[in-house]
């Protein structure tokens, strides 16, 4: 029994030996950079900032056109001006309208009267057809004037509810909330039917459209639906916004190779209208080939800089720029990004 214990003791301890001695002296902090000698990393692709410039637009534009002709009596909103909450823009006048709404209402009485007599007839001549006091075609004479006066009647409200949508129609109506960007109406004008009145915009969502080439339609859905728009413009130093993808175009242009993409922001304007100027900063790969390594990686022997590989093999790479994050960007025809070096002893 006391062997087995001893056996197992020594085990577990082979185990912790070895474990200590493969594991690496100086391991990666916890942002992935290497920090000690001899630490293996996989250089990154550089990036560069592109920084695309678009402009806000209503979130929807409306045409105002009349449906009916009238007189234009009252125009209720001005270029600039929020439709309140009734929504009307303009009334037209209403009067033929209103006196053919009123003979229709005498005619519908004038056949519910003629109903009631009908009635009270043919069910006296039903009576006297029981008794057999008279014809069988009388009494069908008077039900057919009964049921051609119901089917008038019919007709007549039918009429009455054409007739009053198309005086509802005489008032020219805009969504609540919208504002007049165009107006073609005036008091005192006739107005015919398809009569272009103006138009009016959806401004309390503002679109920035942009056209993006592919890399950067990648670059953009990297951001998870968040992108951020700056607005120079506002204020002294400008002010940058979250901004949400309101929509993707499908379609693609051949002839500049990108789609369009638009980009939707709610408030935190100063004024939320067209023209204002938003940037759109996206990072791509650089196109150079350039890769990112931590300084620390490079060595340097008479004014050139080498990476060390995996394996031993020194690479020459050339220096363009340090960053401030101790990384540094080189480029070298024999690196890609995802190869692998080692970190440099300090000399």
């Amino acid at each position: 029994m006391k062997g087995a214990m001893t056996g197992r003791l020594i085990v577990l301890l082979s185990i912790l030996i070895f474990l200590f001695f493969s594991t690496p002296l100086w391991a990666a902090d916890s942002s992935g950079k290497p920090r000690g000698p001899g630490e293996i990393f996989a250089a990154k692709p550089a990036m560069r900032e592109v920084t695309l410039t678009g402009y806000t637009r209503a979130r929807h534009v409306l045409d105002i056109v009349s449906e009916e002709d009238g007189r234009c009596i009252k125009v209720k909103a001005d270029v600039g001006n929020t439709i309140e909450k009734d929504g009307i823009f303009c009334v037209l006048d209403t009067t033929f309208v209103d006196l053919a709404i009123k003979k229709n209402s005498v005619d519908q009485k004038r056949l519910m009267k003629n109903i009631a007599y009908y009635g009270k007839e043919v069910r006296r001549y039903e009576q006297l057809l029981a008794r057999e006091s008279v014809a069988q075609s009388k009494l069908d004479a008077l039900q057919n004037t009964l049921d051609q006066s119901e089917f008038e009647l019919q007709a007549l409200k039918t009429e009455e509810a054409s007739l009053e949508e198309r005086r509802e129609r005489h008032v020219v109506r805009v969504p609540s909330g919208w504002t007049i960007t165009e107006r073609n109406a005036e008091p005192g004008e006739w107005i015919p039917a398809g009569t272009h009145l103006g138009k009016a915009g959806d401004f309390r969502k503002l679109l920035v459209p942009f056209s993006l080439s592919p890399e950067e339609y990648r670059a953009l859905g990297e951001l998870h639906g968040s992108p951020a728009l700056r607005f120079p413009g506002e204020g002294e130093k400008g002010i940058t916004l979250e901004a949400e993808v309101e929509r993707i175009s499908p379609a693609f242009d051949p002839q500049t190779r990108k789609m369009g993409v638009d980009l939707s922001v709610r408030k935190g304007l100063s004024q939320m209208r067209g023209g204002l100027r938003a940037v759109l900063t996206l990072e791509l790969p650089d196109g150079s080939g350039a890769v990112l390594v931590p300084t620390s990686a490079l060595s340097e022997r008479y004014e050139e800089f080498w990476l060390t590989r995996e394996n031993g093999d020194q690479v020459r790479v050339v220096l363009l720029d340090h960053g401030s994050d101790s990384t540094s960007r080189v480029r070298s025809a024999e690196v890609r990004p995802g190869d692998r070096f080692k970190v440099q002893p300090e000399p």
